[in-house]
């Protein structure tokens, strides 16, 4: 057997053995989440500061979203890379939860990461994800969550631009773009008083 060949098996048995851990390991639970949380964020269990938001069942889920939506945002699945719709976007707008409606990114953090996931250097507000620890692959990752509606974003990664040297690699089906140039039907921010 030649050098490359046992260089090949070697890698196609990693690989394998990735996938299956990926494969077998269950998706966590709202128990092993607080467990697993990042300190950063605090807990992980579903914050509204919006009255009226009610989460939807699973069922209603499946109707609402797309099978890819909603396997990305209920079983952490990952799209394909540079087949997705937002990867390459440049219009200016927010990124919105699929799921709950909630801003979390804007196009003013957006950058173009080479990765084929749209990246972004900063979420709208840190109070509207979650990070949780991923040891779904050989090593651990930051899980991305929507903090209202705990749906799966994506991961982020130490290696974005400045000012925060962060990269929030998105999944497209957790988000909705609304273009800047739509009529803005996010809630107006309260007035002190």
């Amino acid at each position: 057997m030649s050098q490359s060949t046992k260089l090949l098996a070697f890698f196609a048995v990693i690989t394998f053995m990735a996938f299956t851990i990926a494969a077998i390991t269950p998706p966590a639970t709202a128990d092993d989440q607080k467990s697993t949380e990042v300190e950063e964020t605090g807990s992980a269990a579903i914050e509204s500061d919006d009255d009226d938001y009610k989460p939807k069942s699973k069922s209603a889920l499946r109707r609402s979203l797309t099978p890819m939506q909603y396997n990305v945002t209920q079983n952490e699945a990952t799209e394909p890379a540079f087949r997705n719709k937002y990867w390459d976007n440049k219009r200016d707008g927010t990124y919105r939860c699929i799921v709950c409606d909630r801003p979390l990114f804007s196009s003013e953090t957006k950058y173009k990461s080479g990765t084929g996931w749209p990246s972004f250097f900063a979420p709208v507000d840190d109070k509207y994800i979650g990070l949780r620890k991923d040891w779904r692959l050989i090593y651990v990752r930051t899980e991305v969550h929507c903090k209202r509606c705990n749906a799966h974003l994506g991961h982020v990664f130490g290696d974005g631009p400045r000012p925060t040297g962060k990269r929030y690699c998105m999944n497209s089906a957790s988000l909705k773009f609304v273009d800047k140039s739509a009529k803005d039907d996010a809630p107006k921010a309260k007035a002190k008083r």
